[in-house]
This record gives C-alpha cells, structure tokens and sequence, in this order.
C-alpha cells in the first residue's frame, strides 16, 4: 500500500512538472507549433538560405509588467575545438553568419508573440572557450520604457523570446568554413525576464518542454536525448553567469 502511494505521489508530480514553467529551445518554432523539430540537418551543399532557433518560455506567476528578456544559448561539439563554420563572432570565419529576431509578427504562430514586433536589442557570440568545444550566445532586447505593450503574462502562457537566426554563407565551395557536418548540441541555459522596480526579475532555468536542440545529429551516448556533453546551468545567479563569460 504504501509503494502505491509513492507511486501515485511521483505520477502527479510527474504530471505537475509537464506543465510548470521553465523554458524551451527548438528548430522553427516553439515545442507548441507544428513546424517545431529537435533536430536540423543540412547537407552543407548551399552558401544561400537559413536555420531559425526559436527560444520560449511558459510564464510562472508574478509575470505583471515584462519589460525585457535576457539569454544565454550554449553550443558545443563533441570534439575539440569548435569548427569554424560555428565561429560567427567578429574577426572569424563566419563573422556575420547570426543574428537575433524579437519579431514573431510574420511568424511562427505556435506560441503567443508577447512583443508585438517592438522589441529591440541585440546578441553577441562569446569564444573565449573554442579551443574546448564551446560557443555561448548572449542576448538582451526590451520594449522602449512606457510602450503600451508592457503587461502582465498569466501563468503557463507559452510566450516566445527570441530567435536566431544561422546562415549557410560559407557552407561551401572555395573560402567556405570547416565543420558545417558535424555534431553540435545546443542548450538554452536562461531566459531572465526583465520587469521594472520594485517588480520581481524572474529567472528560468529549467525545461518547460526541452531546452536543447540537435544540428546534423548527436550520437554521443545520451538516450535521453539531452545532450550528454553539455553541463546545463544550474540555479546559478545572472552576475555569477556573466562573470563565466566576460
């Protein structure tokens, strides 16, 4: 009898965690939408067209006057170092090659586009870790202070925040990149949402749905699916985050 209870208790835990806030990380579109994928592939054979990684989140409570998103995406390899065709930063072979979109108004449509295509901010590609494998991607974009749009979210709203968007420049042919082939993971470690004083600034760590997304394949062992090679952050402070990285 009381295995029993225990079971039942984990089953509605279970079912309670499904449906918490946390956020999402995906090809094309929120996990909501019917375009959304977990995987992309790319036969590296065009220098012409793009990939689009949608970030999102399901709002907890206390999501009264959202202002601003913040995020941090991590990529990684399963070898060492990252290959050139994920180095988009300035000064590297594909410098140019991401840019951030806060704007959901010609879509995808799978999840509730909060900003109305006002937001506007911008994302930078950190490599100070290359040489072991791993990129990070860092982004802020706001409403402008008293637009009419800052409001409230109601809890488990599936809200985007932003895209990213890779192109195929230098995919192939002469002065093309190495390494558009191969494996990479890519994790969504935080979405901040940003709300003016004395409102709470919320952060989000945890999957709501999956928090990674696959380029080409993953086959490091991780039956899970959730990218055995990438240690996602964890309850860790926003200084403490950007302190990793600067």
């Amino acid at each position: 009898m009381k295995h029993n209870l225990f079971t039942i208790a984990a089953l509605l835990l279970g079912a309670a965690t499904a449906s918490a806030a946390g956020i999402n990380l995906g090809w094309n579109d929120c996990p909501d939408g019917s375009s959304y994928s977990l995987t992309e592939t790319f036969a590296c054979n065009s220098n012409e067209g793009v990939h689009t990684l949608v970030g999102s989140f399901v709002a907890p409570p206390e999501v009264v006057a959202m202002s601003a998103n913040e995020f941090v995406v991590d990529i990684a390899t399963a070898t060492n170092p990252l290959p050139d065709w994920w180095r988009m930063a300035t000064g590297y072979c594909r410098a140019g090659s991401l840019v951030g979109n806060f704007d959901f108004t010609s879509g995808p449509f799978g999840c509730y586009d909060y900003w109305q295509g006002g937001a506007i901010g911008g994302i930078a590609e950190d490599l100070t870790n290359a040489s072991i494998g791993r990129a990070r991607i860092k982004g802020v974009f706001a409403l402008p202070a008293g637009d009419p749009r800052i409001t409230s979210v109601p809890e488990g709203t599936h809200v985007y925040s932003f895209k990213l968007i890779i192109n195929h420049a230098k995919s192939t042919g002469s002065g093309s990149c190495t390494g558009c082939g191969e494996e990479m993971c890519i994790v969504l470690q935080l979405i901040r949402l940003d709300q003016h004083p004395p409102l709470p600034i919320i952060s989000l760590y945890n999957p709501a749905t999956v928090q990674n997304a696959i380029w080409q394949a993953w086959t490091t062992p991780d039956p899970a699916h959730m990218c055995g090679g990438v240690v996602p952050t964890r309850q860790k402070t926003w200084g403490s985050i950007k302190a990793l990285y600067r």
